[in-house]
């Protein structure tokens, strides 16, 4: 199934897509499917429920927050961790909220907002489960929908739509034969199928509004000092101020810029999914060290980096690597980010597609086990380190006229890793350093 690239860059607030992004997109989808049926009018009270990952570090990751602005019809393209805050303790004072900003109705967070850590679902671990009552009590509407990642919900019931696009790529070696067939790029395979589904404007200046959020979350990650919440340092910002006064490397420049992005995330400020929100560094990162550079064709060239780095996210995920731990979050992000900065370093597509092989094989096996269900520690460091590789392996496949191609068997290895992985490495605040972490 197609992935637009703006499934893949979904604008919204840290600390995650899945626990974040996920469950406000759920929470507007009710209202709006509550509207469809007719049932505005005889609602007086909502409930929501939580279920699997999302439940479990629900506090930590601003899910409550996210609930009741996407039932106060918020936006997540608008929102951050102030919205969520404001939302909620305007619910809790009130005891009530303004049903897609219009409709009142009673919603106790304390008592109407259920966390269920002792159950699960069929399908998928973060599911929410909505519940419209009646001035009886009685329920009249009750709607699941599930949060499966990149900030993308499915309803119960929701069958699977294909979208129609000029170009269905699935593994590295048809993407090549195709460009080869077509005389084309990767970035113009890409922009022909979005151009398919949104007119050529759309999808520029769509596109120009991803990049302006990602850079404008990494220059506020650079200048905001100050800790996160559960009081880690932020250590961006101090090392931005080092860099001025001291020479740094590009691969420190690349870390340090990614540790901006994903520490601006964890303090819940406004992102660019790319994958995942957790993920957020890597194509930020290098797509900032390309500007460094002072390139001719600013515009241009965001625009080919972005829909490279989405080409080869899309075949990733087409390929399998998905829920397969944090080889597939930040692993997919640092070959999308190498991917996209050797596109605008005039590389080939075999060398576009070697850098995406090479970003990727340095995170197999990578599992999912964030402290304390907090997208913090050691999701930080891991996207500081996945730039640095994303701009070794660019640089490298740069060098390589005639880069071998491996890519589709290193995303099979890790779709094998994955589904040899226990799940609780793969399910935030339930396994590994979420369990051991020290008291300290």
């Amino acid at each position: 199934m197609y992935l637009s690239a703006f499934d893949l860059f979904r604008i919204g607030p840290g600390p995650s897509s899945s626990g974040t992004v996920g469950p406000q997109r759920a929470a507007l989808r009710f209202v709006h499917d509550l509207a469809a049926d007719g049932l505005f009018a005889v609602t007086t009270r909502v409930e929501a429920e939580v279920f699997g990952g999302a439940a479990l570090a629900m506090r930590e990751q601003s899910t409550d927050g996210a609930i009741v602005a996407g039932l106060c019809g918020e936006l997540p393209e608008r929102c951050d961790a102030t919205t969520y805050a404001a939302a909620s303790a305007k619910a809790v004072l009130e005891g009530s909220l303004l049903l897609g900003g219009r409709h009142p109705v009673s919603h106790r967070p304390e008592r109407d907002l259920r966390y269920a850590v002792k159950s699960s679902v069929a399908f998928d671990g973060n599911a929410i489960r909505f519940i419209a009552r009646d001035a009886g009590g009685e329920a009249v509407a009750t709607r699941m929908y599930y949060s499966t990642g990149n900030g993308a919900i499915l309803a119960e019931g929701d069958a699977e739509t294909q979208q129609r696009v000029p170009y269905i790529v699935e593994s590295s070696e048809s993407m090549l034969q195709l460009c080869i067939l077509r005389g084309k790029k990767i970035p113009d395979i890409a922009l022909a199928n979005e151009c398919a589904l949104r007119s050529p404007a759309e999808v520029r200046s769509g596109l120009l509004r991803v990049a302006h959020a990602m850079l404008a979350a990494l220059q506020r990650g650079l200048s905001t000092h100050g800790t996160l919440p559960g009081g880690m340092r932020r250590e961006a910002p101090v090392l931005a101020d080092t860099m001025v006064t001291t020479s740094f490397t590009t691969e420190q420049r690349c870390a340090t810029y990614a540790m901006a992005a994903a520490e601006e995330n964890a303090a819940g400020g406004r992102v660019a999914a790319a994958p995942s929100n957790g993920a957020a560094g890597p194509v930020v990162a290098l797509l900032q060290i390309w500007r460094d550079s002072g390139p001719i064709e600013a515009e241009s060239g965001t625009l080919d980096f972005l829909l490279t780095a989405a080409a080869v996210g899309q075949l990733l995920r087409t390929l399998g690597v998905r829920d397969v731990g944090c080889q597939g979050e930040v692993g997919v992000a640092s070959a999308m980010a190498a991917a996209g900065f050797v596109a605008v370093n005039k590389g080939s597509n075999a060398q576009i597609l070697h850098a995406a092989e090479r970003a990727l094989e340095s995170h197999l096996g990578l599992t999912c086990d964030p402290a304390g269900g907090r997208v913090q520690d050691p999701c930080i460091a891991r996207n500081a380190k996945a730039a640095t590789l994303a701009y070794t392996a660019a640089v490298n496949a740069l060098r390589m006229p005639e880069p071998t191609q491996g890519l589709d068997r290193v995303a099979r290895s890790a779709v094998e890793r994955g589904r040899a992985m226990a799940g609780r490495y793969k399910t935030a605040s339930v396994g590994q350093v979420a369990i051991n972490v020290a008291e300290c």
